[in-house]
């Protein structure tokens, strides 16, 4: 029910104006004074205000100024009894919806209302077509993008736009289930990577999913409205939401909301399958793994990534130690046969987020995703220390134990640049070979040493 306010304090017109609209349907609600208005526009939703120029406190003007502040799609009808013709043009170019002057005929009265509310019911249904045809235009725009980080950063936005939140941020869940950061709206990017941080902690993400918008409290009077984008593909966006004040509710078209995610998950699925077809071409046909002309984008893209949310991350170098022997002695197709078990072994060994790349010949290229100096250490003794134990395969009866040399540089501790820090990590490694192989070497062991 359209619920209207009216602001009078004359008891006989307050009375009179409450009835008539009463009679026509409308939940009326009244108020003797100004203030008292005031504050039952802040307590409730109106459609509409009728309020006397003359209070006895503040005015009919004061009235419709606040009003608009809290509202601006709130209709004011101001009434007086000493009507003129300055303030009825100020009252009107600052958001009347109507200027009467007393005395008023009950009809006159009601048909001013009538047609106000109609009026604010086209608008508002005209906003709704001018909102959907927006939104429509946005999934366009959002359809024909494959790339999938800036359909995360188009759906934010459209998220944001559509609730009438202000902060937030989207993430991605991949294929392994980890949950990693793409853009912030409204907050900077620490503040978003540690309310992600923080939404890790809310699920089990490698166990759990949901497909349904849903309220999460990350900390005490913080909640976020998680909006999941999921079709059929493995990889999962999920846009968090925040209002400024960091409380629900806000504004919400759960029909716009839903149409929303549905396309944006299209969209990310598509985008998927195109990025698995990219991806053919920079695969390595042995090893399965990504060849050397993905490692500069890979890199590109992690480190702008980190810098971007502070973050650290590394890359190791391994070589493959006396590899060359083994193709002598056995033949190049048990040497290829060594590489893909020696693929397999680093793959097991990191998580699925890292990128192992055949950087070529015997030697591969680690990218570690948000690790630094002692958790690249650690990853790359583990690596080591796995094909030291492993015993190759070569054929029938045929086995042999390798070792391999691995080195590593991080960014930003290391160096902020793409180049020297595969230079680094290149150079880490071979001062390891040149040390006596089946080594794990930083770089700053290698500068120390010269």
């Amino acid at each position: 029910m359209e619920k209207i306010l009216i602001v009078e304090d004359d008891a006989f017109f307050r009375e009179i104006f409450s009835d008539l609209l009463s009679e026509d349907g409308y939940q009326v609600d009244t108020a003797s004074s100004g203030n008292e208005a005031l504050k039952m526009l802040e307590a409730g939703k109106y459609q509409l205000v009728v309020t006397d120029m003359v209070l006895q406190d503040i005015s009919g003007l004061d009235i419709l100024s606040r009003a608009k502040q809290m509202d601006s799609d709130i209709e004011v009808i101001v009434v007086t009894g000493y009507g003129n013709m300055e303030s009825a043009i100020y009252a009107l170019k600052n958001g009347a919806r109507d200027y009467l002057v007393k005395p008023i005929s009950h009809d006159e009265f009601k048909h001013v209302v009538r047609l106000s509310m109609e009026q604010r019911r086209l608008l508002n249904e005209n906003q709704g077509l001018k909102d959907q045809i927006r939104l429509f235009q946005t999934c366009q725009t959002i359809a024909n993008c494959i790339e999938i980080e800036r359909i995360l950063s188009l759906v934010l936005e459209a998220a944001l736009k559509e609730t009438g939140s202000h902060q937030g941020f989207s993430c991605i869940r991949d294929a392994g289930r980890e949950l990693f950061l793409i853009d912030a709206k409204g907050m900077t990017a620490e503040a978003a990577e540690a309310l992600n941080e923080q939404l890790k902690k809310c699920f089990n993400w490698e166990e759990e999913s949901f497909f349904e918008p849903m309220s999460l409290t990350v900390e005490p009077g913080k909640d976020l409205l998680l909006l999941p984008l999921s079709h059929k593909s493995p990889i999962q966006g999920i846009v968090a939401l925040m209002n400024q004040d960091k409380t629900f509710p806000i504004r919400l078209n759960m029909g716009n909301v839903h149409f929303l995610m549905e396309q944006s998950a299209l969209a990310l699925d598509n985008a998927g399958r195109y990025s698995v077809a990219k991806d053919l071409l920079n695969i390595d046909e042995l090893t399965g793994l990504y060849n050397y002309r993905y490692l500069e984008i890979a890199l590109e893209r992690e480190m702008k990534r980190a810098e971007r949310y502070g973050l650290s991350m590394s890359v190791i170098f391994l070589d493959v130690d006396m590899l060359k022997l083994v193709n002598d002695t056995y033949g190049h197709l048990v040497g290829s046969r060594v590489l893909k078990e020696v693929a397999s072994v680093i793959k097991s060994s990191v998580r699925e987020v890292d990128i192992v790349i055949r950087y070529g010949g015997d030697e591969y290229t680690i990218i570690l995703i948000e690790t630094g100096k002692q958790g690249a250490a650690i990853v790359a003794e583990r690596i080591r220390k796995t094909i030291a134990n492993q015993n190759f395969i070569l054929g029938e009866n045929l086995e042999v134990k390798l070792t391999a040399s691995l080195g590593f540089a991080c960014y930003p501790e290391d160096t902020k640049s793409k180049l020297e820090l595969l230079e680094m990590a290149d150079r880490a490694m071979y001062f390891g070979k040149e040390s006596g192989k089946n080594t794990v070497s930083h770089i700053s062991e290698s500068i120390e040493k010269q």
